[in-house]
């Protein structure tokens, strides 16, 4: 069975001018006294301990310090490729970057290599909003491209923002596509804003850390966004299928013709949960350490321009003309692109059955001790 980098490295059967060291002879050991250990024992075990962190680990140090131990020796390249093709998050040096796609086949995979490489190098600002649904994430995003005058990009296709839709990835976890991150990188050298709903994992944070993405998370009371969320999709049903095959949370036929209740019922199940577990999962990243993104609240900042300036402004470096710019719009957002709703506070707590409340706020309890009673309240008042 052929192994996961199927061959990559490019040998001197593929090209005469490319070495192979992969079949060297080993040099025979020199012969022990009576009563001493195996000469290199130590050597050898250290030398296996830093490939396995070549290969496992996604610190920089310790792949910096496996370098070290291993040496720059003659298969050091070929090491290297295997290790960069099993490893995400293993980044090359300048040399490597400079010597390791030629060597690497077929031709396309050294292209790839090098486009991905390039993409972790960039220092140009990345700021990306994940959110709940309904949280305000499209004012913030567009808010902020205003403000920094930076092209919005799509981290979850290859595609355009509006490949979501019309190829109907909307269903899907808007987990980021690394193909999608690298061309957005190489595309937008200035820099670039998005935006996704997407929860967090360890996985996600050191994504964010190797391609320079700096995250603001986008909060609200799950009540209000369930009937927020009602409301936009009541409003989309206008064509067949639309929302019902193409919604992140299953929707039943005929969605817009139920009773209020068995509406709510539907979304505090499936989106009422997804919205909890979201929070929880950022609360959980924050912790972590990994990452310490900007958390946004729609009731604190979202709906009060002054206090979203200066929230915002605390984290992200900001000239005074791009301050300027972000007030006037949080001051007069444009209502399309920010998707602005009711933005009235409170119309969850008012219109959802108290059962459906009750059941919110026992699942988010069984989260106590992760979430505070403070966290709760927020969450399902």
């Amino acid at each position: 069975m052929k192994s996961e980098d199927c061959g990559v490295w490019r040998t001197s059967d593929d090209d005469p001018a490319v070495g192979s060291h992969s079949n060297s002879p080993r040099a025979t050991p020199a012969p022990q006294g009576p009563g001493e250990p195996p000469s290199g024992t130590r050597d050898e075990a250290e030398k296996e301990e830093a490939s396995r962190q070549l290969f496992q680990s996604y610190s920089e140090d310790e792949h910096h310090r496996a370098r070290e131990i291993l040496g720059d020796d003659a298969d050091h390249l070929r090491r290297i490729a295997l290790a960069y093709m099993r490893n995400p998050f293993l980044k090359l040096t300048e040399a490597e970057s400079a010597s390791l796609p030629p060597k690497l086949k077929p031709l396309g995979i050294g292209y790839l290599v090098a486009a991905r490489d390039a993409a972790t190098r960039s220092a140009a600002p990345r700021h990306v909003v994940f959110s709940m649904p309904k949280s305000g994430s499209s004012f913030l995003s567009s808010a902020l491209q205003h403000a920094l005058d930076l092209p919005r990009a799509s981290l979850t296709s290859f595609g355009g923002g509006a490949a979501s839709s019309i190829f109907g990835m909307n269903s899907r976890e808007q987990e980021l596509d690394e193909m999608a991150v690298t061309k957005s990188v190489l595309l937008c050298d200035t820099g670039f804003v998005a935006q996704h709903h997407t929860r967090y994992s360890q996985y996600l944070a050191l994504q964010l850390n190797l391609y320079g993405l700096s995250p603001l998370v986008a909060v609200r009371n799950t009540l209000d966004c369930i009937v927020s969320f009602d409301d936009m999709i009541r409003v989309r049903t206008d064509r067949p299928d639309n929302w019902l095959f193409d919604s992140q949370f299953a929707l039943p036929a005929g969605y817009a013709a139920l009773r209020d209740e068995a509406r709510y019922s539907v979304l505090t199940h499936s989106l009422g949960v997804w919205l909890i577990n979201f929070y929880l999962s950022w609360k959980r990243g924050e912790r972590q350490g990994l990452v310490s993104p900007v958390v946004v609240k729609y009731e604190d900042h979202v709906l009060h321009t002054e206090a979203l300036v200066d929230h915002i402004t605390a984290r992200i470096a900001m000239t005074d003309e791009q301050v300027g710019r972000l007030r006037a719009y949080a001051d007069n957002p444009d209502r399309q692109r920010s998707r602005f709703n009711v933005g009235v506070l409170g119309r969850g707590d008012q219109k959802l059955p108290e059962h459906l409340k009750q059941f919110l706020s026992d699942y988010a309890r069984m989260f106590e001790g992760e979430l505070t009673g403070e966290d709760i309240r927020y969450l399902v008042r």
